[in-house]
């Protein structure tokens, strides 16, 4: 094999050590053993004023004066052991301290090589980091929480702070000799979902926030909540895992108490809106059953005085002239009469059995009523929450019958703005609390205004999102703005015989469909709106 062996046009020429002391970038000089400056490179030189004239001095009558007696302590070091010894110190400069690093370096004839490095940028950084960590770990291990950072693949743990044994109960050199030891202490039915769950930091999942159970040494059950973040370089590769685990276990003890006293006010603002419903079905029975009466005492009236005695006289007066009945009837005055007062008696007993059967007409829709009325209250009394197909627009007239008596003698009409809506399952009980409720008020707020402004408007529609709507209006009293704010809240009211919770168990009612309770109003004297929205669930048909 041929070797090729290149060739300079110029020899390079022979570096000197003079010429290589004089190259270097850090400050250097050469001392005498008994610390006298014998030559200075040209970095040196530049660094001190007058670099020349240091030649001859003693480093006790140069800037290094302050650390004179350490550099001495080293040239006998040196001229003992004849090994490099390495120097840092401080000094005071205009703009504040300045750190240096001083290697000596035995040279032949005992003299000594100095090279001076600045390196008060790194002291500064070293300092700024040491005071980071002195408050980073002052912080992990004051606050609860606890911090973890881990390695990219999740198998190294690298540092957790001393929140991990307060909330886990458990030493943290558990940890760093075991990283996958944590597992174990989840709660057997959270354990494979979190893990999954932390298994995506080593992949693309960049973030975590999962809350799930441990069980602590004495078997206390705690809730925690996880998160944890990717740490990526500048080439966005990642370098390691960290996060923050918090206790919640009273935040989560807080909410299942708060569901627990929802759920008891739920049911008890639900026996109080079926009460309400109640009342007011008694109270409409009641108004059908005077309406009964009526009918009842004005049959019985019209069979005390019906003209029929006057048809029993005739008949007896006939049965006495039986014999001479043509002479009577012609030759007798009251025979001559009784043919008209025979006809007078039949078209009053015609008009009274016209009578008594419109009467009789409107007791028999009377006693329909009730017993319609009757029937809703039953289907309203069975447990709650059952669904069943229906048309709004058949709820909302069902509420109007069963208010029907109500609104007819407070003189108030109403109009009707049906649009098309599919049938939808609902709750019929609550759907009726509800409507029967708001009709309620709305007659209420009416009770004020002049008999031409009476009026409650029923509307049925859609609402964006596949929802239906009932909006209730009337033009009564309205609604002041400082009470819109506590309109339905539990015990509020303004009636004063009402007891505040009618439009509490409306809005409680409306969440547990799903759907919302909403009202409206310009302010006093110009009427208002309650607006009912219900989510469509298996739509069917078109109405």
């Amino acid at each position: 094999m041929e070797t090729m062996v290149t060739r300079f046009k110029h020899p390079i020429p022979k570096l000197q050590a003079q010429d290589l002391f004089d190259a270097l970038p850090d400050m250097a000089f050469r001392l005498g053993p008994d610390g006298t400056i014998l030559e200075l490179n040209a970095a040196a030189s530049a660094a001190d004023d007058g670099g020349a004239a240091l030649v001859g001095q003693k480093l006790q009558d140069t800037r290094l004066r302050h650390v004179a007696d350490s550099f001495c302590l080293a040239l006998e070091r040196i001229v003992a052991r004849r090994d490099a010894v390495a120097l840092e110190y401080s000094l005071a400069r205009g703009d504040g301290e300045a750190h240096e690093e001083a290697r000596l370096v035995p040279l032949p004839a005992g003299a000594v090589l100095v090279l001076i490095r600045d390196v008060t940028e790194r002291k500064l950084t070293e300092n700024a980091l040491r005071e980071s960590d002195a408050k980073f770990r002052n912080l992990a291990d004051n606050v609860s929480d606890a911090f973890w950072i881990r390695s990219a693949d999740m198998r190294e743990v690298h540092f957790v702070s001393p929140g991990f044994e307060r909330i886990w109960g458990r030493p943290m050199r558990t940890l760093y000799g075991s990283p996958e030891k944590w597992v174990e202490y989840i709660v057997p039915e959270d354990r494979e979902r979190v893990v999954n769950v932390f298994s995506g930091l080593s992949a693309g999942l960049r973030s975590l926030d999962v809350e799930y159970r441990i069980t602590r040494p004495d078997g206390e059950i705690r809730w925690i909540r996880a998160r944890g973040f990717q740490v990526r370089d500048a080439q966005d590769r990642l370098v390691r895992n960290t996060g923050i685990i918090t206790d919640i276990t009273p935040r989560k003890n807080a909410e299942e108490q708060l569901e627990a006293t929802q759920a008891q006010l739920m049911q008890a603002s639900r026996r109080a809106g079926m009460a309400e419903i109640a009342t007011n079905v008694l109270h409409n029975v009641g108004n059908i059953l005077n309406s009964v009466n009526v009918s009842a005492s004005m049959v019985r009236g019209t069979v005390r005085k019906s003209r029929a005695r006057g048809l029993s006289r005739a008949v007896d007066l006939l049965r006495e002239h039986e014999g001479a009945l043509a002479g009577f009837l012609t030759q007798d005055e009251r025979g001559r009469q009784l043919p008209a007062y025979l006809g007078a008696i039949t078209k009053a007993l015609h008009e009274e059995q016209q009578a008594m059967i419109e009467e009789l007409d409107h007791l028999t829709r009377s006693i329909d009523h009730i017993t319609e009325v009757v029937t809703a209250q039953q289907s309203r009394a069975r447990s709650g929450g059952v669904f069943e197909t229906a048309q709004m627009g058949a709820l909302v007239e069902e509420a109007l019958r069963m208010s029907a008596d109500a609104l007819l003698r407070a003189g108030v009409a109403v109009v009707r703005d049906f649009a098309p809506v599919p049938a939808a399952r609902l709750d019929r009980a609550l759907v009726l609390q509800v409507l029967v409720n708001l009709i309620g008020n709305a007659r209420t707020a009416l009770e004020r205004a002049p008999e031409a402004l009476r009026r409650i408007t029923l509307r049925v529609g859609l609402a964006e999102g596949e929802r239906l709507r009932v909006a209730v209006q009337d033009e009564g009293e309205g609604i002041a703005p400082e009470t819109m704010a506590r309109l339905f809240t539990h015990g509020f009211t303004t009636r004063k015989h009402g007891h505040g919770f009618g439009l509490h168990s409306c809005k409680q009612a409306a969440a547990e469909m799903g759907g919302s309770l909403a009202a409206h109003s310009n302010g006093p004297g110009l009427g208002a709106t309650f607006t009912l929205e219900l989510p469509i669930e298996r739509m069917e048909t078109t109405a």
